[in-house]
């Protein structure tokens, strides 16, 4: 008679009291009986010790091992890989469950197509809304070694976590799992591909035979300093994995960014969550954005999530800095003007609130907009909304960082006033503005910032090579500091037409001679 195959299985145990009898009853009742059970009680304090005791005198299979204090455990930890005498190993958290035929169905499942790693579907129960999700597939997916990098996207999500798969103990033992570093989460994720390295063949059947259950205060969404590293530590080695197939292909590599992103879509909400201060928030949003691997992916990746990734990025970063007060705000700046390369240089802690209150100027600034944004702060300007409240005109001037014409303007008044020519020249329409601004001068319709305006059409001539214009210009802002009693700036241009031998004309006569009877 065929020696029945024995089969290792692990549970960690650690204050899961409502739960714990469901996991271990189902896997007590499995339909295949050939199996030793680890439980392993990590320091419970609720009276999960007692109820693991209960258990281990009742059946004989169970190995209970107590542990007084309760930590992280080491990667690998939860697999008696030294002392275990299955030919395949799996494990289920103490808050889970299988199908009374998990056991008897994957070692099937395994055996009949000759695979070193065998998984099955999950059932997700999401413990605080009460609902269900599947993690599936419709048809068997067999693969050997050759196919394991080209079928990553549809095999990755099932090797994210430990559990829900059989694993021949051949492949834990290839190698010490002591390399894999204590993490926040994803150790199980590291730990995973590090069997697949050793695999020669792994299999994923149709069925559903475990049951997951999702907290949203479990260990994977709590704040930990490490926690970017750690989505940092996994991308990379999953391009390590890959590489050992020949070069990285662009159908992979746009995956990975793709999960890569979603990470920092989690990361992100979980220390907008923490109770770091908003000024400790954005110094980690910052090293979130300043990542070569975050810049690569939300330039490359061409799925939605890079770019959800990076809006949520910036608002988190945005809510953030709403919320400082006297701090600086350096962190802000720089994640925005990395992440925005058009729109960056306008956002600062006076303004965050704003955007965070309009829709239509935060939807331009996710789109990095800077025309939509100029033209919405401009309407908002002329229409005197919160102009001081939320520094408007330095606002449009930090989007004008990079025009030569417009990087000097901060004047609100000139902005509300002159709003259709400041369009104007942002479009480029150099010529027709000059024109434009012509006809108010000559027609005296210039009242408030008319210096600004002045200093304007004195570039724009300049560039435009209109030496009348620029001399008239030149003329009209002299007379201007003269009135104002500014007269050793109105000096210097008398000074400087002299330079240029322009001193007999007229207007220059006039303004050296009211000068000389000052």
């Amino acid at each position: 008679m065929k020696e029945p195959i024995m089969i290792t299985i692990c549970t960690l145990v650690y204050n899961t009291r409502p739960y714990i009898r469901q996991c271990v009853e189902s896997v007590l009742n499995q339909t295949y009986p050939y199996f030793e059970y680890y439980l392993i009680d990590n320091g419970s304090v609720d009276g999960c010790k007692e109820i693991l005791e209960e258990y281990a005198a009742k059946d004989n299979r169970i190995k209970l091992i107590r542990h007084e204090k309760n930590s992280l455990p080491a990667p690998g930890s939860r697999v008696p890989h030294e002392y275990g005498v299955g030919r395949y190993y799996t494990t289920l958290d103490s808050d889970d469950w299988w199908e009374p035929d998990f056991l008897e169905h994957m070692l099937w499942f395994a055996e009949e197509n000759r695979l070193e790693i065998a998984c099955t579907g999950t059932v997700m129960h999401h413990v605080k809304s009460g609902t269900k999700s599947l993690r599936k597939l419709e048809e068997p997916l067999i693969l050997s070694r050759a196919a394991f990098a080209d079928a990553l996207p549809w095999y990755h999500v099932f090797f994210r976590p430990l559990w829900g798969k059989l694993i021949r103990m051949e492949c834990l033992r290839a190698e010490s799992f002591d390399a894999v570093p204590a993490l926040p989460y994803g150790m199980d994720t590291l730990w995973s591909f590090k069997t697949l390295r050793h695999a020669g063949r792994m299999g994923i059947d149709k069925s559903v035979l475990h049951h997951y259950r999702i907290f949203e205060k479990s260990l994977s969404y709590r704040y930990d300093r490490k926690r970017f590293q750690t989505d940092v530590l996994l991308y990379s080695d999953a391009i390590d994995f890959l590489s050992a197939f020949g070069p990285v292909s662009s159908q992979n590599r746009n995956f990975l960014q793709c999960v890569y992103s979603n990470a920092v879509i989690d990361t992100t909400g979980v220390i907008r969550s923490s109770a770091l201060s908003p000024a400790d928030k954005l110094r980690e949003y910052r090293a979130i954005a300043a990542d070569p691997i975050t810049q690569t992916a939300y330039r490359e990746c061409t799925d939605k999530s890079a770019q959800s990734s990076r809006t949520l990025l910036l608002q988190r970063a945005l809510e953030a800095g709403a919320a400082l007060e006297k701090q600086g705000d350096e962190d802000l700046r720089a994640v925005a003007q990395m992440l925005l390369p058009r729109c960056g240089q306008a956002v600062s802690k006076a303004n965050t609130a704003l955007f965070l209150e309009e829709p239509k100027l935060l939807d331009a600034l996710y789109r990095d907009a800077p025309d939509d944004l100029v033209e919405d702060l401009l309407s908002r300007l002329e229409k005197n909304q919160s102009v001081k409240k939320y520094a408007l005109a330095e606002t449009i001037q930090a989007l004008a960082v990079n025009h030569p014409f417009l990087c000097q303007i901060g004047d609100a008044v000139f902005l509300r006033k002159y709003g259709d020519l400041y369009r104007m020249i942002w479009r480029g329409e150099t010529l027709d503005a000059l024109d434009q601004m012509t006809g108010l001068l000559l027609e005296d319709q210039v009242s408030g910032g008319r210096e600004t305006f002045l200093q304007l059409y004195i570039c724009l001539s300049a560039s435009l090579e209109q030496a009348s214009a620029f001399i008239f210009g030149k003329c009209r802002l002299a007379q201007l500091y003269f009135r104002q009693n500014r007269l050793q700036e109105c000096q210097s241009i008398v000074d400087e037409f002299a330079e240029m031998g322009l001193s007999d004309h007229e207007d220059i006569k006039r303004l050296r001679h009211m000068l000389g009877n000052r």
